[in-house]
């Protein structure tokens, strides 16, 4: 099973936003046969349509509009990984190794993250 990728979400997006192809293709700085096709990928990887024609524009299907609050919510959990990884916190378990002797003279005790408890 393929899954869908965040490239078709976006376009998906930003057809559903704008409300049309054309503007969508202007947006996204892409012709508006690429716009086209991707929908009708989607659309068919979905086994769903996700707009009806409404005159001149597009609207959301009952399923585009579920598609888009998942879409809406996956580009904010992107949002949020690649924010995280890009604060440059240190990350992951700092092991130090130390002669029993120093490390009883000069390192603060232990507490456990926990309670706050003393560990010796």
């Amino acid at each position: 099973m393929r899954s869908i990728d965040l490239d078709s979400l976006d376009i998906f997006r930003t057809v559903a936003t704008e409300g049309a192809v054309i503007r969508a293709a202007q947006k996204l700085n892409r012709v508006q046969s690429n716009v086209t096709t991707r929908i009708k990928q989607l659309e068919q990887r979905l086994g769903r349509p996700l707009f009806r024609k409404q005159g001149r524009g597009l609207v959301l299907s009952p399923e585009g509009e579920l598609l888009l609050s998942y879409a809406q919510r996956l580009f904010r959990l992107a949002d949020e990984a690649e924010s995280e990884l890009r604060t440059g916190r240190p990350m992951g378990v700092l092991r130090i190794g130390s002669l029993e002797s120093t490390a009883g003279s000069r390192l603060a005790p232990a507490t456990c993250p926990a309670c706050g408890a003393r560990q010796t």
